[in-house]
């Protein structure tokens, strides 16, 4: 997981498009959704709230990093010379590189590549799925080379398949080895999604990227 003292650049919300309306949210509670990773009784939430490590007393190989979470001191960087972007706006995943990770519903490859800058995604995944009669994005960053062979556009997955691996940090853009997983309503333009966002730009920012425990269920 991300240590808070790392001091590292995340993305703008200008890479979507500020000025549509957000689409109606779909029903999450209608469905039924697999498991994205195979968690075990007891794993790891971290706290970074605080301008110091924290977390749960459950120590483990297997670790989550909230949603909506203001992290003090976390991004640095040119990018937040004038504004500064805590607002974590997916759920983190940690857990040993190779971990598998599977698709929580039936949907499409929708994008994937490779984001090649320094604690950025790394290689990254975007399912397309369709919930109650709406488009939903799903972002799976951090991933390991690997994860993305074979893989083409329109490529249909069912729920419960395999999709990708945890990578390591010379491949997942430096980052100790955990899932970034994040859910959007907006059609993403390349394989990337902000994972954090301005205090100022928070309310339409959780509109847009929608609490990914709609389809995890209540891992914390």
């Amino acid at each position: 997981m991300i240590p808070s003292t790392s001091k590292v650049q995340a993305k703008k919300l200008s890479s979507i498009d500020s000025g549509s309306p957000v689409p109606d949210c779909p029903n999450f509670s209608k469905y039924l959704y697999r498991k994205i990773v195979d968690l075990p009784p007891k794993y790891t939430i971290h706290d970074f709230t605080r301008a110091e490590y924290s977390s749960s007393s459950n120590e483990s190989d297997f670790s989550i990093g909230r949603y909506d979470e203001k992290r003090e001191n976390m991004y640095k960087g040119e990018l937040f010379e004038k504004e500064q972007r805590n607002i974590h706006v997916g759920i983190d995943i940690g857990g040993p590189v190779g971990t598998k990770i599977k698709s929580f519903f039936d949907g499409n490859v929708f994008l994937f590549g490779y984001n090649n800058k320094p604690f950025d995604y790394g290689y990254t995944l975007v399912m397309e799925h369709v919930i109650d009669n709406k488009n939903v994005y799903a972002l799976y960053g951090h991933l390991s080379k690997k994860s993305l062979q074979g893989k083409y556009k329109n490529q249909a997955i069912e729920a419960g398949e395999i999709i990708a691996e945890i990578g390591n940090e010379n491949e997942n853009g430096g980052w100790p080895p955990h899932l970034h997983f994040q859910l959007s309503l907006f059609k993403p333009k390349t394989y990337d999604m902000p994972g954090v966002v301005s205090e100022a730009e928070r309310d339409r920012a959780l509109k847009i990227f929608p609490d990914p425990r709609n389809v995890l269920g209540a891992i914390y």
